[in-house]
């Protein structure tokens, strides 16, 4: 008859109703001596089975009453679900009791639980879009970044060439290569040195490095010409500290990548 903590509410009602035997109803009582929450379900079951009184046909043989009982107990109850449901909801197996506050939990967990799934995935979809807006943005500063920086660079190299001060020196090839020349241009202000050669292939340990002689002092290094040198065009170009007066140019072979000072065979030459 007691399963679990709680009273089936069956065993209530008919207790209400007078229907239980002597020992069903006295394990019943001493039961309810110490459960408040089953004394009020047994409150209730009794003001149902005094509305129930009143529809209850009189002079039935005693020995179906509890059955029809049972019967209609069942009824009212099948008909409470129906018409009142998520309200009120039956009591799940194992006999433990479905208050009004579960009933509403259960019925907002219908509710709640597909919109958490659903704003969870938008909440996805935002996150992956905006971290991919945030990329393209990314790629877009860099880009735009480096035409700036190519955009100066140009600027600057323009104006090294159109400026007065910039002088062109003619480079032509050693005895041993005589068929190479060359050209520069060099703005001592800017420090600015652009060149371009005619120059044979090298072996791929091997490059061509361009050195400003200076009036005084060690030959400074204007970069290369080739793969590791810096290219604007058709011409190279390189940086000496501003204000260097040249008193010459020379192309020399270096091992690949240059040298800190001419080391290897010089193949073009040019005087300012």
């Amino acid at each position: 008859m007691i399963q679990g903590e709680h009273i089936q509410l069956e065993e209530l009602e008919l207790f209400a109703l007078g229907a239980l035997s002597e020992d069903e109803a006295a394990a019943l009582q001493a039961h309810l001596s110490g459960c408040e929450e089953c004394a009020t379900k047994l409150a209730q079951a009794r003001g149902s089975a005094a509305l129930l009184g009143f529809a209850t046909e009189q002079g039935r043989p005693a020995g179906t009453v509890k059955a029809e009982l049972m019967a209609r107990i069942r009824a009212n109850r099948e008909a409470e679900r129906r018409y009142a449901w998520p309200s009120k909801m039956e009591a799940p197996q194992g006999g433990g009791s479905t208050t009004k506050a579960d009933t509403r939990r259960s019925w907002w967990n219908w509710v709640l639980v597909p919109a958490a799934v659903a704003l969870a995935l938008v909440s996805f979809a935002l996150s992956w879009q905006n971290r991919r807006i945030a990329t393209e943005l990314e790629k877009e500063r860099k880009t735009a970044e480096s035409m700036i920086r190519d955009r100066q660079q140009v600027e600057k190299m323009v104006g090294v060439l159109a400026a007065a001060d910039t002088v062109t020196v003619k480079l032509t090839g050693t005895r041993d290569e005589g068929n190479a020349n060359g050209l520069v241009k060099f703005n001592a202000k800017a420090g600015i040195v652009m060149y371009a050669a005619e120059l044979p292939p090298l072996p791929a340990d091997k490059s061509y490095q361009m050195w400003l002689v200076p009036a005084s002092g060690t030959p400074i290094s204007a970069g290369l010409l080739g793969p590791g040198g810096h290219a604007w065009g058709n011409m190279w170009t390189g940086e000496v500290p501003a204000n260097t007066q040249a008193k010459a140019f020379a192309v020399t072979i270096e091992p690949v990548g240059g040298m800190a000072q001419p080391t290897g065979p010089k193949v073009l030459l040019g005087a300012t």
